[in-house]
Order: C-alpha cells, then structure tokens, then sequence
C-alpha cells in the first residue's frame, strides 16, 4: 500500500503534541536521507525522542533511533549554524496547510511544507536563508533572498468551526464546486473524506449546491472538534492506515496509542526503508536483453537445423534442381535465380531456402548445420553470461538489503555515559575513556576524570585525552594499554608512525588553567609534577568485548579482553573501507564462536557506521 502522509487534520493534532517541545534548545540536526531530517532536543521529554520531519508528508515526534549519515549534507550544515542552541518559541500550522513552523529565538524560522514534493525552509525573519529545494510557483519562490510567502489559501488563520460558523463559510464558496476539494480544504483529505462522504451517502463529486449546507457544516464540525484518539488499522498483522481518532468506515482490527505521534512511527516504520540503487535497474535491463538474445538464438539454431534437415532428407531432388539452375534450366523446387549473387532460392516442405549455386546440395546442408552450432554456442555463451549476470545482481540486492537493515530505525539501545566517548575495558576490568575531539578532551577531563585517575597523553600536540579510572587496582598492564590507546588516538596514527612516546600522570597534576602569568593555549591542560613516559606501539584491534549490558563493539589494544576482534595499524586503507573488511571478518569469527551458546550481538552494534566510528582517525591497515 502507498504511503499515506499526514492531512492538515492530522497535523493540526500532531501540532498540540510538538508544542511540549516550546522553550526547549535545537541539540543537533541530522539528515537521514534527502527527504528526512532529524532534529534533537534538550531537555528530553518522555524519554529520548527526536523531531522527525520528511518532506513526503510527515512530522512526528519519534523514540526510535535513525541511522544518521557521518557526513552531513550542505544544507543540513546551514541549518545547524543558524538553529543549534537556540529556544524553541512556538510551533504552529498556518490554517489548515499541511506546513508545520517552527519559531527559533534569534528572529530564525524552520518551515515544513509537507504537500507536493515538500520542502524545508530556514528564515530569518520572513527572508529565506536556505531551502532544501528550490521552487518556483505562481506568486512565490522558494529561494534565497527571497521573501517567503504562504501558499494561497482560503484560510489565513483556523476557522471558527462551530456550526453557523461553518455554513457561513460554506456559503461564500462557489456552488459548482465539487464536495471532494471543499473538504480537502479544511484539511480532511482521505480518510476523513472518505469518513464524511460514508456519513452523508453521497459522492465525491457531487457539488455542494446539491447538498443540505447544514448536514455538511455539522459533519466537517464533528470531525474538526473530536479529541485525539490515536489509532492503528491492521489487516492481520499488516498496518494499513493511521487516523487521529477512530474512523467508523474503516473496517479493519485497531489498536490504540497514547500519542499519535507513536500511531504515525509504527505506521511510517512498517512501510520500511526503500533503497534505491541503478545498478539494479542496470543489471535487471541487461538480464532482459541478454534473455532476448538467447530465444533469438535459440529460434534461428531450431530453424538452421530444420532447414539442413530438409536438405539431407531430399538431397537427390536439391543436387538436380542446382545441376538444372547451373544449366540455366527450369526445375520444380526452383523459385529464382540471382546469378549476381550466385544464390538460388528452392521451395521445399513449406520453406523458401537459399542455396549457393557454387556449392553441392550436401555443402549447402552443411553450411546450414555450421551456421545452427555457432547459434547454440552463442545461446550457450550467454547461458554462463547470465549466469554471471545474475550472480551479480544477487550481491548488490544482498548488499543493499544489509544497507536497508542498517538504515532501518532501532529501539533505543541502553547507553552509559561514556558511550559518548571512546572507550574500552582493560585486563584488569578497568574503563579507559578517550576524547574523540577538543569539546570532548575538555568534558573528560573538568566532568569524568578524579584526583586517583591516570590521565594519558601522546607526547605531541594533537592527541586524544585518555583516562583510565581507578575504579579496582590497576596493574602495569592496563597502564600499558592505555598508553597504547593514547598513542593510537593521535596525530602519531595519521602519519603513519609505527611508534610514539606517551606520557602519564595524576589527575590531580591535570589543570585546565595556567598559573598566573602564564599562557595555556585553547584545548590544552597544564601539567605538575613528575611525568612517566612509556614507549607505545601504535596499533589497535576492532573487535567485541562483554560489558554489563552484553555485547558491544569498540577498539582497543590488541592485548585488551576481546571475544573476537580484528587487529589494524597505520596503513593506506581508506577507514570506509577496512570497515567492510572488518565486519566481515567478525561475522565469521562470530560464527565460529562458542561460549555456553552463541555469542549475542545486538544487530546494530556491527554496523558499518559503529566500525568507522570506533577507528582511530586516518588511513589504516586490516591485518590478516
């Protein structure tokens, strides 16, 4: 079943559920896909939601987790320049429309067009800064510099939907005009038209003037004043249709939920992920022609071979009938004679056959018998052709079937706190957390770093923060792989050092400010007291090891406590790359592995995504 987005009706509903969201801050924004947007929020309401926006028709608060691309789109980082941080004011829907506004402090405006092909518009004021399309209509334009216009509508504000209010309203619309589009105007498009229309006994295309103006005021009134009820329709255990309150025309089994922004997810959720790919289309066109090819030779092996049998079956009447042709004679089998070409055409067993005047009837037969083997070696040929083809076509649908998977939403996983950061658990069960960037060297060490702790720096500048926290006694060789952590995260990996020298300490000898007098450049921490170097190889495994919560993936020095892991070092393997390699490679040893069972991975811990993540930053090689 097609998609169905959201009506104005609906919208107008979804709207009372957004606006929990006014005095909230913008966190972070993300494009799922070109027509998807996730916008994230603090502080969180009913546990962790998100904004989900897509442009075919949609605006719900969502509790699943969306695949979110590493690299954000263009636009996507215009949004975030002008719209992090700043206060949510007020989300409203202009009348009717299925748009939804979003009012930013600093004058800023986000504009969801759900209809048509939709768009999304950032403002400053009514001008437009950015726009996901550019769009021209008659009397407005979407595009930057432009002064951002409404789309006509009947309605500049809700209409008073109370019952004499309502037949005014119906009074000034044209007579002629057909039920279906005055409904669809106050945003009852199907199913509440189908819901109005079921009511009244009437068809979409009668036009009002044949109606009582009262009746329809009162059902239009009905629908408009009900309260939210939101509710799923199932054919067994398909979802087929959404609404915002019950629908009495829709005879299916249904299931209630709270919020209808969780009506909306299962609906939208149960509709899957669609990913396209050309190379599909591609090899799905070739298998067609090379199909095509093959009958055609498989027609002309069948019909060479028939004609070279007519030819030995009556080999005595063909060799007179060309003796008689060479003679410039008549014979009954001969139809003509092109003696330009030196071809001589005989009727024989229904079938007009050329023959080479120059050769012998067994010749010609021959000729015909050569000309069906090199058809049927061609039809054999694209056999394995095909096959290939074929083989082809099944790796790039399982490929994208495993993409589809990774894109689909996920319940939200339990995460700890340190899952923000990297991290990983030593020999001695200690948690090692290390800084991805700058903001994040900065939070372990004012937030997450105690006076007991160990704080790891690579000697050099561009390094990640690594703590290891004293939790239980630590041994030399957790000191060691922190070391090793330290110099793996860091400038040392990007260049392709097989070495660096890493220096340890305190905590409490780690300062975020200098003494007086003394200048601590941005992003970097004052040190007291003694320091101990270690000399740490640069190389790490990706692998899975057991937590609390089960299994997780991370990276970590080889010698930590892996169920399986997949060791790197510095290299010249793009990270995208060597990720394929890598979850390969833990499939199979996962696989293989037994330990009072099977192992149990959540199956959106080894994702491509998690294992580029996990990797330290440049180029690496995926030791065998």
């Amino acid at each position: 079943m097609k998609l169905r987005g959201m009506t104005g009706l609906e919208i107008n509903h979804i709207i009372k559920e957004l606006r929990r969201l006014e005095g909230r801050f913008i966190k972070k924004i993300y494009n799922i896909d070109e027509s998807s947007f996730s916008l994230l929020f603090h502080p969180e309401v009913d546990g962790r939601r998100e904004i989900l926006i897509d442009l075919r028709g949609f605006t719900f608060l969502t509790k699943l987790k969306w695949a979110k691309p590493l690299t954000p789109s263009p636009f996507v980082m215009t949004l975030r320049k002008h719209l992090e941080n700043a206060r949510i004011e007020r989300i409203s829907q202009p009348g009717l429309e299925r748009i939804v506004s979003f009012e930013f402090s600093r004058g800023m405006r986000l504009i969801a067009e759900l209809f048509g092909g939709g768009n999304l518009i950032l403002l400053s004021g009514d001008e437009i800064v950015a726009a996901q399309r550019k769009a021209e209509y008659r009397g407005r334009k979407i595009k930057v510099g432009e002064v951002y216009k409404l789309p006509p509508s009947p309605w500049q504000e809700t209409p008073n939907f109370s019952g004499e209010g309502l037949i005014k309203i119906l009074e000034r619309i044209p007579p002629e005009e057909r039920v279906w589009k005055v409904l669809t105007s106050f945003g009852l498009g199907p199913p509440y038209l189908n819901e109005v229309l079921l009511k009244l006994k009437i068809d979409a295309e009668v036009k009002i003037s044949d109606l009582s103006l009262e009746k329809l005021a009162n059902e239009i009134s009905d629908l408009m004043s009900r309260e939210t009820e939101p509710t799923l329709y199932l054919d067994g255990e398909e979802i087929v249709e959404y609404s915002a309150f019950p629908l009495s025309h829709l005879e299916y089994d249904r299931v209630s939920r709270a919020l209808l922004s969780d009506a909306i997810e299962d609906y939208y959720k149960s509709k899957g992920i669609s990913v396209e790919d050309e190379r599909i289309s591609s090899l799905k066109r070739e298998i067609e022609r090379q199909v095509s090819l093959k009958e055609e030779y498989e027609r002309s092996y069948a019909q060479l071979r028939r004609i070279g049998d007519i030819l030995f079956s009556n080999i005595h009447e063909v060799e007179d009938a060309l003796s008689r042709a060479r003679s410039g004679e008549e014979h009954e089998l001969i139809k003509r004679v092109d003696w330009k070409s030196g071809k001589v055409i005989i009727s024989l067993e229904g079938e007009e056959i050329q023959l080479d005047i120059r050769r012998s009837a067994s010749e010609n037969a021959s000729e015909y018998y050569d000309r069906a083997k090199k058809a049927r070696e061609k039809a054999m040929r694209i056999d394995k052709a095909l096959s290939s083809i074929m083989e082809r076509l099944k790796q790039v649908e399982s490929s994208l079937e495993e993409r589809r998977l990774e894109l689909s939403p996920k319940p939200r996983k339990r995460e700890r706190w340190y899952e923000r950061f990297r991290w990983f658990y030593t020999s001695s069960g200690n948690l090692v957390i290390c800084g991805r960037d700058a903001q994040t060297n900065s939070e372990i060490v004012s937030k997450y770093m105690n006076d007991n702790d160990l704080f790891f720096h690579v000697d050099m500048p561009g390094g990640a923060v690594v703590v290891l926290k004293v939790e239980k006694e630590v041994d030399q060789r957790s000191i060691e792989q922190a070391a090793v952590a330290a110099a793996s995260f860091s400038r040392a990996w990007k260049e392709g050092l097989s070495y660096a020298d890493v220096y340890y300490v305190k905590g409490e000898q780690v300062s975020k400010h200098a003494p007086p007098g003394m200048y601590l450049p941005k992003g970097s921490f004052y040190i007291t007291g003694k320091r101990n170097y270690l000399r740490a190889k640069l190389e790490l495994s990706v692998g899975i090891q057991e937590t609390q919560d089960g299994m997780k993936l991370t990276a970590a020095p080889p010698d930590a406590p892996f169920i399986c892991s997949v060791r790197i070092k510095p290299g010249s393997m793009s990270k995208e790359e060597a990720a394929i390699k890598i979850k390969n490679k833990l499939i199979e040893l996962l696989s293989n592995f037994k330990i009072g069972g099977e192992v149990e991975l959540p199956e959106d811990e080894l994702t491509l995504d998690n294992i580029v993540r996990a990797m330290p930053p440049g180029k690496v090689r995926v030791e065998e």
